[in-house]
């Protein structure tokens, strides 16, 4: 069965354990469940899930012990662990975050706060696939040596963080080591978190919630800011907990905030919003000059092929998804022919530019032929990949290019096509569907 990660359930209760398979199905991840910390471990070394998930009770140890012994050494430590605890203290929540737990999650286990909360997490485990993943192929093909392990991140002291809305003193108290900036309102916010990085946003609503709702909605839209991790602080009688996880915040906390949850559910965020960010920039790494394309600077047409292979055999013994886009622009052929070639080039490399900066850091671009480019995407269905490649599309058709030397602006056109990975298929054959009817 295909599906969109693995995932380890820990517990010695095994009807909690059935439960809790059975409502991640749903979400489209598979898994198994074991009882015992040394099961557990066991799995984790043969196996290396996308995720564990741990339950109050684990035969031989708990959680905290479970994360110690796969972040003690190289082959498990990036294996995100995350607690479900049916009463978890607040002390006990921050104790499991300090001891390298990466999420901790109470009742009620709904639908929306379940997805919400293992859904990062889940991305997480993707992005250092992926590493993994390039750095193979440049190791193999072009004779490059990339570390795929990212080293424990530290969370520094005074990070930067966003507050929202209503003034809460108890909110500035629990965080008062971090560098706070307030916007009284999500307006104001808006054109802070455009002009400046924070590690997180904090959201108090007051008033008309409606706003507040659409700012984290946008957020998650936006493919600079889709991955701030936002904390409402909120009465549920101003915003709910399904209604706040619904439109894309990463935690919520009944107001007023007790201090030490507050800090530790930052802290996790923040530590995680940084691992992040190093991640992504060892997968940059693998982009150098003996793997990339020396005029647009993305992934170079040698480099695709050496890890599509890679890619589609792990997707296929794994059964996981994986979609190709392909992006076909004719129009730079008619510049060229017009104005000369280093004005198609130049309008080539804004093309890749673009494209590359509508996508996640997992995902790869790569100049497939003179003026077309291949998209891989990694554990992505079929529907969402579509959705993607018309909004990419769509953004390059409306947008108006300024290409050297040519005193007016620049439109193009774009042809599109895509595919998602069939049991059994080669990366020749899943290339091939994907380019259908575009040249």
């Amino acid at each position: 069965m295909t599906h969109l990660a693995n995932i380890l359930i820990a517990s010695a209760d095994s009807q909690f354990s059935l439960d809790l398979l059975g409502r991640i199905r749903r979400f489209g991840y598979d898994g198994k469940c074991v009882s015992s910390l040394e099961a557990a471990l066991a799995s984790a070394q043969q196996e290396h899930p996308d995720l564990i998930l741990v339950g109050t009770t684990l035969e031989g140890g708990d959680a905290v012990a479970l994360s110690r012994e796969l972040k003690a050494g190289p082959d498990c430590d990036d294996i995100p662990v995350c607690l479900l605890s049916k009463g978890a203290t607040a002390e006990a929540k921050r104790t499991a975050i300090e001891a390298g737990l990466d999420d901790v999650v109470t009742p009620p286990y709904t639908d929306a706060k379940l997805s919400a909360r293992l859904r990062p997490l889940v991305r997480l485990a993707t992005m250092h696939a992926e590493l993994h993943h390039r750095a193979a192929a440049a190791a193999a093909g072009f004779g490059l040596r990339v570390d795929a392990r990212v080293e424990k991140v530290a969370v520094p002291a005074d990070y930067p963080l966003l507050t929202v809305g209503r003034e809460d003193d108890s909110v500035r108290t629990a965080l008062s080591q971090a560098r706070l900036t307030h916007a009284g309102d999500p307006f104001t916010a808006e054109d802070l978190l455009s002009a400046s990085n924070f590690d997180a946003a904090i959201v108090s609503p007051e008033g008309n919630v409606e706003p507040y709702l659409d700012l984290c909605a946008q957020l998650r839209n936006n493919p600079r800011l889709f991955n701030l991790p936002v904390v409402v602080v909120s009465g549920g009688d101003v915003l709910g907990e399904d209604q706040a996880y619904a439109h894309g915040v990463s935690g919520y906390l009944n107001a007023p905030a007790d201090a030490v949850e507050l800090n530790a559910a930052v802290l996790r965020l923040v530590r995680r919003q940084r691992l992040r960010w190093a991640v992504r920039q060892a997968i940059a790494g693998t982009l150098t000059p003996a793997t990339q394309d020396a005029g647009t600077g993305v992934y170079s047409r040698a480099f695709l092929d050496a890890y599509l292979e890679e890619r589609v055999n792990f997707a296929i013994r794994h059964g996981r998804y994986l979609s190709l886009m392909f992006f076909r622009i004719p129009d730079v052929e008619g510049v060229r022919q017009r104005f000369g070639e280093e004005q198609a080039d130049h309008l080539r490399l804004q093309l890749a530019q673009w494209i590359t900066g509508l996508l996640r850091a997992e995902d790869l671009t790569a100049r497939y032929d003179e003026n077309e480019f291949c998209v891989v995407l990694p554990d992505t269905v079929d529907g969402e990949a579509e959705i993607v490649m018309h909004r990419i599309a769509g953004v390059l058709a409306y947008t108006d290019f300024a290409v050297k030397d040519v005193y007016q602006p620049v439109k193009v056109w774009v042809r599109v096509g895509g595919a998602d990975l069939q049991p059994g298929e080669t990366a020749a054959t899943l290339v091939a569907r994907a380019r259908t009817g575009i040249v």
